[in-house]
């Protein structure tokens, strides 16, 4: 042998005797289960930088997190933004969460190395995986796992659905590492290990470290957290039957409770100074609607790769209460584990007193314990509901309580797959088939649990991405740094229903891609500033500009998918010119400068600051606790109020202001209803229909509160889970010079549905009867033009009956244009309709959809002008009276 082999065996040697080491061994083994997973990621997400530039979500909630990213990117932390709440400033406290602290702190240290937002939150995401396989396998491993069992149960584990469909949507429900170590901690106060060390030992330290964690990740695992160590003491308690068994786990949720709380503290503060207001509402009832559903823990993946069973979960989300529970899945091998565990429940019986068995049955028979009891608090109707009900109503989506059982099961198989290896691999052909064993079913579970749905739609993100920036930047180009920008259609701030086509926190987009600008979205729900934006929305677009012009806002800006059309863009243009258009003709911008410009000249200097000191600071009522959301249109809104609810007048002038008070108040189940205020006090028997109220005062300087109170019978509907007692219609409180109301409005009323739309139209849809009630607020006859189009759309016939027309039609489902011509009087009068249609039938739909009125206008009539055309029948309708013999 030369001296060169030698040396080459003695190096080889070596490198043997080092990688034989318990540590490097480890590390190795770390590493490279990290790499087989990352690998698993990069078939879904791309990795690479230039891709990562761009967001791998751009809609909906995961916009949330984009404004939580950048606002820590551009103002250093994320609870106040000056760029979004204009002429305001957007102020988090004010949605109180005790998830973002440790979260954004590892946001910030990820932005110290760029400061492109998109490439930070994906960063963010990207890191979930391989905390979570760390975390995991670290649990399995001091559990006692062997390495190839615990890496195969880790894999699975960290690639669930949850983890894919919660993504950058519920960006950090995705960061859920901190289970297993929790799984890992739960079983050790089972089996009493922690009774046995003292306080100031390295594991105790590793675990108030983790509970300080669970604290500052989300109320939602901090809860569950709590809820899991009170089942874990509760067993060791009742097994070594000693009370001190509880000392333990009451500590950690002491620290985790404490933690909750310090995280929440700038939000119990800022409310304590200024007032709270329910800026997320949540009621009891709402626990039933995000519940966990068993069923959806052993169903496929929603978008399954094998077809038959991508339509089995279709057909069983053919019902009521399909939320985010469908992403509960736990694959096929964890819906094996989850029967096996609940079999080990129910068929091994395991006694309570004798639960503590020596190996891997003691650690069954707590994990089945704990997986039960989480079923039990989180299933539809069950424990969850009553915790709700009973006061903690901010918790409700238990269905999340889905990655807790998953944890559960996947410690569960891994512990049986090692007895399997201990009792029953014994040769090396043993060996290997085990071997193959953990191999296939990894590869099947993967394949099973990842849909290739979860893949990011990289084209249109981009698309969209690249020409929301470039409108932006054109914008900012024309603009003076800190200018403000007006937003429409004006949505609150956070969570605000679908618009037309436009999602919740698309309006983020404009400040997601500026610099220097400032931005009307992001007003919190229920404070001042939300009340002032929505109000100058609802203007007429003549008065909304004005108002805009002496508010200091240089430029407006329109998402064409918040509108089914064109008129207030071309009201605007009528005002302000041309406006700028993004190159997917979604955006629109006008600048308000010129038209800012030309008022100044028009009106004396001495007056400006009067006309700024209105636009800015008009009356204002703050809709505050038992009142819900605005609803229904400019012409005709509401809102609901509880049996005992409250709100603010508020003047914020230096001087008494007289004001003009109006609204329509109605108790649909009949009662009494009763107002105190500084200004008047009022009690009034109410039923459906309701009475007009009017008052005129002198508004002080300040805020002034008026509550109500009301015994009418809360009305149930269906799927509304909120106290609806009583309702507040038309609401108005304006100055006693302000503009009277439009002179004509309709009503839609008993029978007849909320207003829907998309892009093209929009409609009513009715029962099997349904009315409309014609509104002239003027003291003399109108001769006006009705316009609509009727359809049935399961076929059938349509009666109209009023005062001034009576029609029976014959109807499909393309509909007939219908247009009439008439003198309206004054004062109200009624359209009644009536159908024999058949009622539609679709999934999660409980109203009774018969007939619809679609496109309907109510305008003044021109004398002299062409009568509007007469009901032209379909195609349809036609053969179907010449099949009839009319």
């Amino acid at each position: 042998m030369t001296n060169e082999q030698q040396t080459e065996l003695s190096t080889s040697a070596r490198l043997k005797q080092f990688l034989a080491r318990p540590r490097v061994r480890s590390v190795s083994l770390y590493l490279g289960t990290i790499l087989i997973g990352m690998l698993i990621v990069g078939s879904l997400f791309d990795l690479r930088k230039s891709v990562r530039s761009y967001p791998y979500d751009y809609l909906g909630d995961s916009l949330f997190y984009h404004l939580m990213v950048k606002s820590v990117i551009d103002h250093g932390w994320y609870l106040t933004n000056p760029s979004l709440g204009a002429p305001g400033v957007l102020d988090m406290r004010d949605v109180p969460s005790s998830d973002n602290n440790f979260h954004m702190l590892l946001v910030k240290l990820l932005s110290l190395r760029t400061s492109n937002y998109p490439s930070v939150l994906n960063n963010f995401f990207l890191l979930t995986f391989p905390l979570t396989i760390l975390a995991m396998l670290y649990a399995l491993r001091r559990l006692g796992g062997s390495w190839p069992v615990s890496i195969w149960a880790t894999l699975l584990f960290t690639m669930l659905p949850y983890h894919f469909t919660r993504g950058e949507q519920h960006l950090f429900l995705a960061s859920y590492w901190q289970i297993p170590l929790l799984t890992l901690v739960l079983l050790w106060i089972c089996r009493g290990e922690l009774l046995t060390v003292r306080w100031g030992e390295p594991r105790m330290w590793g675990v108030l470290a983790l509970c300080v964690l669970l604290g500052s990740s989300g109320y939602y695992y901090a809860f569950f957290a709590c809820f899991f160590l009170l089942m874990a003491g509760l067993i060791a308690a009742l097994q070594q039957r000693r009370a001190g068994a509880f000392v333990v786990p009451v500590v950690l949720i002491a620290v985790i409770s404490l933690l909750v709380v310090l995280n929440l503290l700038p939000s119990i503060i800022h409310m304590w100074r200024f007032g709270s207001v329910q800026v997320v509402q949540r009621v009891a009832a709402e626990a039933e609607a995000y519940g966990l559903r068993i069923g959806q823990l052993l169903m496929p993946v929603r978008w399954h790769r094998v077809p038959a069973l991508w339509d089995l979960k279709v057909a069983y989300n053919m019902r009521i209460f399909i939320t985010e529970n469908d992403d509960a899945t736990l694959g096929l091998v964890g819906a094996g584990g989850f029967l096996g565990l609940l079999w080990w429940f129910f068929f091994n019986k395991p006694a309570v007193r004798e639960m503590n068995e020596p190996g891997a049955r003691g650690v069954f028979n707590h994990l089945s314990v704990l997986n039960l009891s989480a079923v039990l608090l989180g299933t539809i109707g069950g424990f969850g509901s009553l915790v709700a009900f009973f006061g903690l109503p901010q918790i409700r989506a238990y269905t999340r309580l889905s990655i807790f059982i998953a944890c559960f099961v996947f410690f569960a198989l891994a512990l049986w797959l090692d007895g399997v290896r201990e009792r029953r691999v014994r040769t090396r052909r043993q060996q290997w088939l085990f071997a193959a064993l953990l191999v296939g079913t990894l590869v099947i579970g993967l394949l099973d649990q990842i849909s290739p749905m979860f893949i990011p739609d990289y084209v249109k993100f981009k698309k969209d991405f690249e020409s929301d920036r470039t409108f932006v930047q054109q914008v900012e180009t024309q603009l003076p740094p800190g200018a403000m920008i007006f937003q429409l259609p004006a949505v609150s701030f956070p969570e605000n229903p679908k618009f037309a086509r436009m999602n919740d926190y698309d309006l983020l987009r404009g400040y997601l891609h500026s610099k220097s600008l400032r931005w009307s979205y992001g007003t919190i729900k229920g404070r001042e500033g939300d009340v002032w934006m929505r109000a100058v929305a609802l203007k007429p677009a003549a008065e909304m500009v004005e108002t805009l012009a002496w508010s200091d806002f240089s430029g407006v800006y329109v998402d064409r998918f918040g509108y089914n059309d064109a008129k207030l863009e071309n009201e605007l243009s009528g005002l302000l010119g041309t406006p700028l258009v993004s190159p997917d003709e979604r955006l629109t911008f006008f600048d308000l400068r010129p038209y800012q410009q030309r008022l100044l000249t028009s009106v004396a200097e001495p007056e400006q600051a009067a006309r700024r000191t209105a636009a800015l600071h008009p009356p204002t009522a703050i809709w505050q606790q038992g009142f819900s959301d605005f609803e229904g249109t400019a012409d005709d809104n509401w809102r609901w109020g509880g049996s005992e609810a409250r709100a603010v007048f508020v003047n914020r002038t230096d001087k008494p202001k007289q004001v003009n008070l109006e609204m329509t108040l109605a108790v649909d189940n009949g009662g009494t209803l009763e107002m105190t205020s500084p200004f008047f006090s009022e009690r009034l028997t109410l039923d459906k229909n309701g009475k007009k109220f009017a008052q005129s005062f002198t508004l002080p300087p300040g805020e002034h509160f008026v509550y109500f109170k009301c015994d009418g019978k809360r009305v149930l509907s269906p799927s509304d889970f909120r106290e609806l007692v009583f309702r507040v219609r038309n609401f108005k409180l304006l100055p006693a010079e302000a503009v009277a109301p439009a002179p004509l409005a309709v009503v839609w009323q008993a029978g007849c549905y909320d207003l829907e739309r998309n892009a093209e139209e929009n409609w009513h849809w009715c029962g099997a009867q349904g009315q409309a009630k014609l509104i002239n607020r003027t003291a003399q006859p109108a001769l006006v033009n009705v316009e609509m189009n009727l359809s049935v759309d399961n076929g059938g016939t349509l009666e109209l009956d009023s005062p001034f027309f009576k029609e029976r039609l014959k109807l499909d489902k393309a509909g007939t244009k219908y247009a009439k011509r008439f003198t309206l009087p004054p004062g109200e009068n009624v359209i009644t309709f009536k159908s024999d249609g058949k009622r539609i039938v679709a999934p999660n739909e409980t109203r009774e959809l018969v007939f619809r009125v679609r496109n309907f206008k109510l305008e003044p009539a021109q004398a002299g002008s062409e009568q509007p055309a007469t009901p032209q029948p379909s195609a349809t309708a036609k053969a179907a009276a010449k099949a009839a013999g009319r």
